[in-house]
């Protein structure tokens, strides 16, 4: 459990500076770029979406969960994916060009050549990080992602900078990778060259065939979602949305993404020493609530004041959309883990049935309000309506192979709930008093001693409703490191 949590606190650092990186390169490239150039990349990239599934095949996941690993298994992986790697190359650059023409817009066929490019490299990124996943060697993770982080920004806003429109972000991307692959390379203890190879064909193609086909019903419906508002709305609404949903996915996205990256193999290895996968589900989640849910209300409560202070002025038509997706953040992070758990012990076929029933359904629902609405508000409200559909169907079909404990589960999330709702209420009071739909946002100053008072109102209340996240190591060092600061300010000695 140790090396667990050490895992999670590494995992969690680096998502956090690969957010200020993230945050960084957001802001300038929203006062370099213009929306409609956002958007256009948007859209190459949700057209080949699916070729961004196939590229890994599962691979990844495989190679994390595998009990007898072996070289002909990494060998076969490496093969699969540089096979794959070349033909999504080959069918995205000759593509390119009838998508253009689709959208009357030659520019989305020179962002989609370059964003091509990226099948080439992920073959020699994707073994090597998967490898370092499965021994939990999240220290290598974090030097590897920051320094990759770190080529990408510097590419993608010098371009901006100079006037490259959408294709400083293909050409941003590419470097990233570039950078993940050498550096993977170089920080694995055993860098021996392997020759691609197809001896073990049949367990990858069996494990990467459920995994992609679940991967590809979900890209198909959430890339379509751009390809659909695109066409209909035009370039300037898919950015609207984006940034919308961008201010939800700096938890959704972003920390999720860390927290799922630890989730797999520290399930795995639970399921593999005969623990109790459910019980550690129930866990996880109540301590991934009390940090998400406080998370989305601020967002939702200081949307024009994040919006304003983050991208500017030109955004405010993408504020009154940040509570919508907030909302459909919270309630999707009450199911965020049930897909790590079902592949850490092997039912990943459930897996594949949940997508293939729920992301179809969200594409309709977004068609329809694109469609009929003709509206970006009415685009987020499908969005949440799928959200609040898919968690009980997730749960149900879980409960088919992992039965549900919801005594434990809905008193661990209560929990959850009284810590969110005390967080909030001097947030909510703040901007009631300016107005909920204020066209001016509060004052920077009064904005951050209500942040820092409410950050202080979450750990009291951690320990008020004796939530499970206080017997948390990383939360007791959090507590002992503000009781000593505090011992250290009011006496001017520090703590013995």
């Amino acid at each position: 459990m140790t090396s667990v949590r050490r895992a999670l606190a590494l995992s969690l650092v680096e998502r956090y500076l690969l957010i200020v990186i993230s945050l960084l390169s957001n802001i300038l490239l929203a006062r370099l770029l213009t929306p409609e150039e956002i958007g256009l990349y948007s859209v190459s990239l949700a057209v080949i979406g699916i070729a961004q599934v196939l590229r890994d095949f599962g691979v990844g996941n495989y190679l994390i969960q595998e009990k007898n690993l072996t070289e002909a298994h990494i060998r076969t992986a490496f093969g699969f994916t540089l096979v794959i790697g070349i033909a999504l190359f080959l069918v995205t650059f000759f593509v390119a060009p009838a998508v253009a023409q689709f959208y009357n817009d030659i520019r989305i066929a020179q962002t989609m050549r370059i964003s091509s490019l990226n099948f080439l490299v992920m073959p020699f990124c994707t073994i090597s990080l998967s490898l370092l996943r499965r021994d939990m060697l999240f220290k290598q993770i974090m030097v590897v992602s920051l320094l990759a982080a770190i080529v990408g920004f510097v590419v993608t806003v010098s371009l901006a900078y100079a006037g490259f429109g959408a294709n400083s972000m293909a050409v941003g991307a590419v470097a990233t990778n570039i950078a993940t692959g050498i550096a993977a390379w170089f920080v694995r203890t055993n860098r021996q060259l392997l020759l691609p190879s197809f001896s073990e064909w049949r367990v990858i193609l069996n494990f990467g065939g459920q995994n992609t086909l679940a991967g590809i019903v979900t890209s198909i419906s959430m890339d379509a979602n751009d390809l659909i508002v695109g066409k209909f709305l035009g370039f300037h609404s898919v950015a609207i949305l984006s940034r919308a949903q961008g201010l939800m996915n700096l938890f959704h996205r972003d920390v999720m993404g860390a927290i799922r990256g630890v989730a797999l193999p520290a399930f795995s290895n639970t399921h593999r020493n005969d623990g109790d996968t459910e019980l550690a589900h129930i866990q996880s989640l109540a301590n991934l609530t009390a940090f998400s849910w406080p998370f989305y209300g601020i967002m939702s409560i200081y949307s024009l004041e994040l919006m304003r202070l983050l991208f500017g002025l030109q955004w405010d038509e993408a504020v009154s959309l940040v509570p919508v997706f907030c909302l459909a953040g919270a309630i999707s992070n009450l199911n965020s883990l049930i897909p790590a758990q079902l592949i850490a012990t092997g039912n990943i076929k459930v897996i594949t049935r949940a997508e293939i029933m729920l992301q179809p359904m969200r594409l309709i629902f977004i068609s329809i309000a694109a469609i009929l609405f003709q509206s970006a508000t009415a685009c987020a409200i499908a969005y949440l309506l799928s959200a609040t559909v898919a968690m009980p169907i997730f749960f149900t079909l879980k409960n088919k192979v992992i039965p549900n404990n919801f005594k434990e589960l809905k008193k661990s999330v209560t929990l959850s709930f009284y810590v969110t709702l005390a967080t909030l209420a001097l947030p909510f009071l703040h901007v009631f008093r300016f107005g909920l739909e204020r066209e001016n946002p509060v004052s920077t100053t009064s904005f951050f001693v209500v942040i820092c008072i409410s950050a202080l109102v979450w750990i009291a209340s951690i320990q008020l409703f004796n939530h499970p996240l206080r017997c948390e190591k990383i939360y007791v060092k959090l507590i002992n490191f503000l009781q000593s600061s505090f011992h250290t300010l009011t006496t001017g000695k520090g703590k013995k």
